[in-house]
C-alpha cells in the first residue's frame, strides 16, 4: 500500500502558537526532532544554512526573513546585525535574518563576538548619516 504525502501551507504565526500549546513533553520531542532535523540540513548541504552554531541564547534565531526596508522600518535609528542571505551585486543587502540590534553599536560587536560560524553577516546602521561623517569599510 503506497502511503499518501500531504504538504501544508501554515501560517508561520499559528505554527508558533500551535508549538506554544503543546505540555512540556510535546516540546522536548519537538525540540528533539528539530535538532535532527538542522542537524542533517547542516552535514547534506552547510552552504544552505547562513548560521550554523549560535550559543548565545540572547541572539537566538527567529527564522524571519526580512527585506532591508522591513528591518529599517522595524528597526529605526539602531544598529542591526543581520545574516545576509541575499545581497546584490555591490554587496547591498536585500534581505536577511536579524541577529541582534540595539541603539549602541557596542551592544552588536559584543553579539557578533559570541556568534560562532557564520557564512555572511551585515551590520547595519538605520538612521540618518549626517553629510559631515565619512564611512569606512
Amino acid at each position: 500500500m503506497n502511503q499518501a504525502t500531504v504538504k501544508l501551507q501554515i501560517p508561520f504565526d499559528a505554527l508558533m502558537e500551535a508549538i506554544a500549546s503543546l505540555d512540556i513533553e510535546q516540546k522536548l520531542k519537538l525540540r528533539q526532532f528539530l535538532d535532527q532535523e538542522i542537524t542533517t540540513v547542516q552535514e547534506g548541504h552547510p552552504e544552505e544554512t547562513s548560521i550554523l552554531i549560535n550559543k548565545n541564547h540572547d541572539y537566538k534565531l527567529t527564522g524571519e526573513i526580512l527585506t532591508i526596508e522591513e528591518i529599517r522600518s522595524r528597526y529605526p535609528c539602531e544598529w542591526v546585525l543581520i545574516a545576509d542571505t541575499e545581497s546584490d551585486d555591490q554587496w547591498n543587502p536585500i534581505r536577511g535574518e536579524v541577529l541582534a540590534h540595539s541603539p549602541e553599536r557596542d551592544e552588536i560587536d559584543q553579539a557578533l563576538i559570541k556568534l560562532e560560524k557564520v557564512q555572511s553577516i551585515v551590520i547595519e546602521y538605520t538612521g540618518l548619516i549626517p553629510e559631515d561623517y565619512a564611512v569606512l569599510l
